[in-house]
C-alpha cells in the first residue's frame, strides 16, 4: 500500500509543478490505488481557497459505488474564487449534470482528488441499444510509463459492464 501511496503523492506533486506530468496507469493500478470507484452525476461545483491555492469542489450524487465508501465531493486544483484565478496545467474540469464513474483518493485529511487526474474519469453514456457504456479521451498531457519513458495516451471506450467487472477482479486482488 505504501507503494501506491508513494505513486499518488508523486503524481499529486507533478500536478502543481510548471509541467504536468502523468504516470501511466492501468485500469487495474487505479482501481487498487482508489479509496473508492463511484458512478455519479456533478450536481455543483465551487471554487475557494486553501491557503494560497484555489481548489474547485465538484459536489456529488452518487447512484452506485464499485469500491469503498462514496464521498460528497472531489476537489481539483485551480479555479476562480474572490476575484482570483489559478490555472493549473493538465488539471480536467468537471461538468454540472454530466455523469462519470470516478476512480477517488481520499487523503488522511480527508480531501478527495481523482487518481490519474483525466485518467481517473470516464464519460457515462447510452447507447442506441440501451448499453451504457464509458469513455474518456486521450490524456494530452505528458504522460510516461513505469520505466519513465515518454509514452502516447490512448483513447478508452468499453462497455460499462465490462468496466464493472476488471475493476472488482483488480479491487478484490488488490485486497488478498
Amino acid at each position: 500500500m505504501s507503494k501506491l501511496f508513494a505513486v499518488a503523492v508523486s503524481l499529486w506533486a507533478g500536478c502543481l509543478a510548471s509541467a504536468a506530468t502523468l504516470q501511466q496507469l492501468s485500469l487495474d493500478q487505479m482501481s487498487q490505488s482508489a479509496t473508492a470507484i463511484v458512478r455519479a452525476r456533478i450536481t455543483s461545483s465551487y471554487a475557494s481557497f486553501s491557503g494560497s491555492t484555489i481548489y474547485t469542489h465538484y459536489k456529488l450524487q452518487t447512484s452506485e459505488t464499485w469500491k469503498g465508501t462514496p464521498v460528497p465531493e472531489v476537489v481539483i486544483p485551480g479555479g476562480q474564487a474572490n476575484g482570483y484565478r489559478q490555472t493549473f496545467p493538465g488539471m480536467p474540469s468537471l461538468q454540472a449534470g454530466t455523469e462519470y464513474v470516478l476512480f477517488l483518493w481520499t487523503s488522511s485529511t480527508g480531501i478527495t482528488h481523482l487518481v490519474g487526474l483525466q485518467q481517473g474519469i470516464y464519460s457515462v453514456s447510452k447507447l442506441t441499444d440501451g448499453t451504457l457504456q464509458v469513455s474518456r479521451a486521450a490524456v494530452s498531457e505528458n504522460i510516461l510509463d513505469a520505466r519513465g519513458n515518454q509514452v502516447k495516451d490512448q483513447p478508452v471506450q468499453m462497455r460499462m459492464a465490462d468496466m464493472k467487472s476488471r475493476v472488482s477482479a483488480a479491487a478484490g486482488a488488490a485486497g488478498r
